[in-house]
């Protein structure tokens, strides 16, 4: 078929390149490339380019719907995973900071003692005698469950019933809201309630019911004397809340005159910085002063840190949907060179050519993005449940209800990035296809387009690697995340540039793997050489997506086993109990120190060690505190936590006299404290200073771990209960008939759950396992990208090949021995993906924990290799790349010879 060209002008050289067309006999359909050569030829003749008109790419489109498909699934599934996690992120986020909204109600300043330490009364009073300050509310904030089967956790806020004015901060006190009895009768019955509307009527309660709830004495009956409709503090945690008189609440949760928090609204027009440091001037030693703003910021950072990962997980999602949209635009532009090499020959500029490629990757976006959003969303309505686990697991919080926002500002990102993605996959192979000699593609059929040897590939892997050796080096000398999470990013871009390299160093070993396998093995792996720019990008895909699933399990793998260990070592009683309920996180509720004597008295039970644990403010920023029980300190058989630094000997003995304490790692390289150091903790009762006798492995808290005496712990703390306590028993008492009398006679009373320290270990295993559940949902998603990947490649291999394939048929190759090729490309393509992520994602691992995971999140773990999820990874991703084959085999043992070899 000829070529004829309607233009009135054209550039110099254009009849040379058309004759030599001409020459090459290639025949071709001249509908689509004579539409676009006319619309823009047009403007030789005076008539406007149609510069933003999307004609010229939907014409184009048109006969490439079904190749392209697989490319918008992809951008989609990118698409989705930016949309649901910062949806997600951003409502897990959003549902703490409205907790502290309402929990402070109109107060301008909060008064704590760290998280929760117990203070006088009296200091609200001299609160209240600031200048400035027109209410200084005494506020007791505990927390107390459900009696019933549900467990459920409820927040206990004590405050004054009488004092409107201390009811209106908290905006409860209404005369259409609130259903309250006579408060002479709430001030009389120690034993009044008030509850929300919402907990209530899923109960079927009412004003005068009784009502069960477990509290650190144990199970109690309490009436309900009031019910609040959910506005103000009534609507946090889904209408979780109890409301009681303050004398009750200290009576129950503290001690009498015993607050743990006031609440200051300031007088209007005050300065809040101002009055905030004249507070601060009054307050004892270990009490601070803070705005809910301040507070949310704090909530802020320690949640921000979890999400950047989080969002790194959903960054490489787009990437790799990127790595497909560039392989199969790749491929379809270069099928399209000669219509590209027609346009430049009649006039065409190569910019023009460039643009139109470029508007076609742009519809493809458009599709993505319109697939993409909805299915983010209801991705992000599956996520939401699961990372309000893992935030609250993470940052030791009570998990709000928290509910899904459609967010302008996610739907902007996942929309900008999928289509700035959509492009950037598309600008590199257009530019490629427009800068080809159209001479030099005639005759290549199906192969990649020629070109000489390029330099820039091979530099844009020297700076990726000079990049990653200079961010490891900031991140060691400045100890900072941020060189980290930048080695990270560098890491996986180096994985993708590698891709074609190893190929080419895995040369040899294919063919003597062809020598094996017969012909099938010879022509699989001649496909791949002949195609080495879509087999690298598959390989890519697979490195970059199948290794960050293997760098995740690393860290998994990692914290669990170092976390198992330390346990292990630490509990070797013979029973660990501890509340059945979760305070917060992953810590149990508070149990009554009066417990342990009524172990100690149960016949078996020869000793009894009650550990407490909190959280605390020091230097800034959250830590936990463990008090051990002066009984653990003198007996080895209760356990003892692994000593890193320090002398066994020593260490212990001080501890337990109170003259030193011991940090965990965490605490020692966050902080920097070294064993010897002084350290001042700011205690209720004043400043307490020890010095450091040793460092041990202990997971209570990301920022450190400080391990003190119990005793020492209650003089400054004024606080007398226990988290868990361990049991050791009597010579010759059989375990289960004691843990069945300790069930019998304490465990309905306390909900108790009474375990060996083994079953223990393997619950707190379980909690690590649920923190990082997202990593099964991330290797689900990653398979489904793998499956689109493998299965697009595969299917423009075929495509390329329809004739070579033909031919193959008519000389005689069976059906099976064409399924058999396809199906050892996909696998051989899968096993040097996988060893490329093999590489990748364990050198990952290796960085992350031993120092990115401790400079983000705090935690100090040793490194385990996860063998178990490697040999899954990888069964997993072989199954997978066999059954996206499948199909594409299948089209290629099922051409027909004749039809095959009329193929252009």
């Amino acid at each position: 078929m000829s070529v004829r060209c309607r233009a009135r002008t054209a550039k110099p050289g254009c009849t040379r390149d058309v004759q030599s067309w001409k020459a090459s006999k290639v025949t071709f359909d001249p509908t689509a490339c004579g539409l676009l050569a006319s619309a823009h030829l047009a403007s030789a003749s005076g008539r406007p380019v149609q510069a933003y008109s999307f004609l010229m790419p939907r014409r184009f489109l048109r006969g490439s719907y079904l190749s392209l498909s697989l490319t918008v699934v992809a951008l989609a599934c990118g698409v989705a995973m930016v949309c649901a996690i910062d949806l997600a992120n951003a409502a897990v986020l959003r549902a703490f900071v409205e907790v502290v909204d309402a929990m402070s109600g109109r107060a301008a300043l909060l008064v704590r003692a760290g998280e929760g330490g117990l203070f006088p009364e009296e200091v609200a009073d001299a609160v209240g005698r600031v200048p400035g300050v027109e209410l200084a509310v005494p506020v007791v904030e505990a927390s107390a469950f459900a009696g019933d089967a549900s467990g459920e956790t409820l927040v206990v806020q004590g405050v004054d019933i009488t004092n409107d004015e201390a009811l209106r901060v908290y905006q409860t006190r209404d005369a259409e809201g609130l259903e309250l009895a006579d408060p002479l009768v709430v001030l009389s019955q120690p034993d009044s309630v008030i509850l929300t509307r919402a907990f209530a009527g899923r109960r079927g309660l009412a004003v005068g019911d009784a009502v069960f709830l477990v509290t650190p004495g144990g199970r109690q009956r309490f009436t309900v004397r009031g019910l609040l409709d959910p506005q103000g503090v009534a609507r946090v945690y889904g209408g979780n809340l109890v409301v009681m008189d303050l004398f009750a609440a200290e009576r129950v949760f503290t001690h009498p005159r015993s607050i743990n928090r006031v609440d200051v609204v300031i007088r209007h027009g005050q300065d809040v910085r101002a009055v905030g440091e004249a507070i601060r001037a009054v307050l004892p030693s270990g009490l601070d002063v803070q705005t809910p703003a301040e507070r949310k910021l704090d909530l802020d950072r320690l949640v921000r840190s979890l999400q950047v990962l989080l969002q790194a997980v959903m960054l490489v999602g787009l990437v790799a949907a990127f790595l497909i949209a560039f392989g199969r635009l790749s491929t379809v532009f270069e099928a399209r060179a000669w219509q590209l090499g027609i346009l430049r020959a009649v006039g065409v500029r190569p910019r023009v050519v460039w643009r139109e490629l470029v508007k076609e990757s742009l519809l493809l976006g458009a599709a993505g993005v319109a697939l993409g959003l909805p299915l983010g969303i209801g991705l992000a309505h599956v996520l939401l449940p699961a990372m309000a686990v893992t935030t609250a697991l993470n940052c030791k919080l009570i998990a709000p209800q928290a509910s899904l926002g459609i967010r302008a500002p996610s739907l902007v990102m996942a929309v900008s990035l999928g289509l700035v993605a959509a492009v950037a996959a598309a600008a590199g192979p257009a530019w490629r296809a427009t800068r080809v000699d159209p001479a030099r593609v005639l005759g290549q059929g199906g192969v990649e387009l020629p070109g000489a040897a390029r330099v820039w590939p091979w530099l844009l892997r020297a700076l990726a690697g000079a990049g990653v050796a200079v961010a490891l080096v900031l991140q060691a000398t400045q100890h900072s995340a941020a060189w980290g999470l930048v080695a990270t990013a560098l890491i996986a871009v180096g994985l993708a540039l590698a891709a074609r390299p190893v190929l080419y160093l895995l040369g040899p070993l294919m063919a003597a793997l062809a020598l094996v396998t017969g012909p099938t093995g010879r022509f699989a792996t001649a496909v791949l050489g002949r195609n080495p720019r879509r087999s690298a990008l598959t390989v890519a895909m697979l490195g970059v997506g199948l290794g960050t699933v293997l760098w995740f399990w690393t860290v998994a793998e990692s914290f669990e086993r170092t976390l198992a260990e330390a346990l292990t070592n630490a509990w070797r009683a013979d029973l660990a109990i501890t509340s059945s309920h979760v305070l917060s996180g992953y810590v149990e509720a508070p149990l009554a120190r009066g417990l342990l004597a009524e172990l100690a008295s149960v016949p078996g039970v020869a000793a009894v060690a009650g550990n407490r644990i909190i959280d605390w403010h020091h230097a800034g920023a959250s830590i936990a505190i463990n008090a051990l029980d002066p009984a653990y300190l003198r007996d080895p058989g209760f356990g003892s936590w692994p000593l890193e630094e320090g002398k066994f000997a020593e260490v212990w003995p001080r501890v337990l006299r109170g003259e030193a304490v011991t940090v965990s790692r965490s605490f020692a390289v966050n902080l920097d404290v070294r064993v010897g150091d002084d350290l001042t903790i700011d205690a209720p009762s004043g400043p307490l200073t020890l010095p450091v006798a040793g460092i041990v492995t202990d997971f209570l808290s990301a920022r450190g771990t400080i391990e003190m005496s119990r005793d020492v712990y209650e003089r400054f703390w004024q606080d007398e209960q226990v988290t868990f306590v361990l049991v050791r028993l009597a010579p010759g008492a059989e375990r289960d008939a004691v843990r069945a009398a300790i069930a019998r006679t304490l465990g309905k009373q306390y909900d108790l759950r009474v375990l060996t320290p083994a079953e223990l270990v393997s619950h707190y295993r379980g909690e690590v396992r649920r923190a990082f559940a997202g990593v099964d949902l991330l290797r689900v998603l990653v398979s489904v990208v793998v499956l689109i990947g493998m299965a697009d490649s595969l299917t423009a291999g075929v495509a390329e090949r329809t004739r070579e394939l033909g031919s193959l048929r008519a000389l005689g190759v069976r059906p099976r021995a064409v399924r058999r090729m396809v199906l050892l490309e996909a696998v051989l393509l899968g096993t040097v993906g996988l060893a490329l992520a093999l590489v990748g994602g364990l050198g990952l691992g290796v960085l992350w924990v031993r120092a990115t995971f401790a400079y983000l999140l705090g935690w100090v773990v040793e490194l385990y290799i996860p063998y178990r999820q490697v040999l899954d990874v990888s069964l997993t991703t072989i199954v997978v790349c066999l059954v996206a084959a499948l199909l594409p085999a299948y089209r290629a043992a099922s051409l027909e010879p004749a039809v095959a070899l009329r193929h252009e």
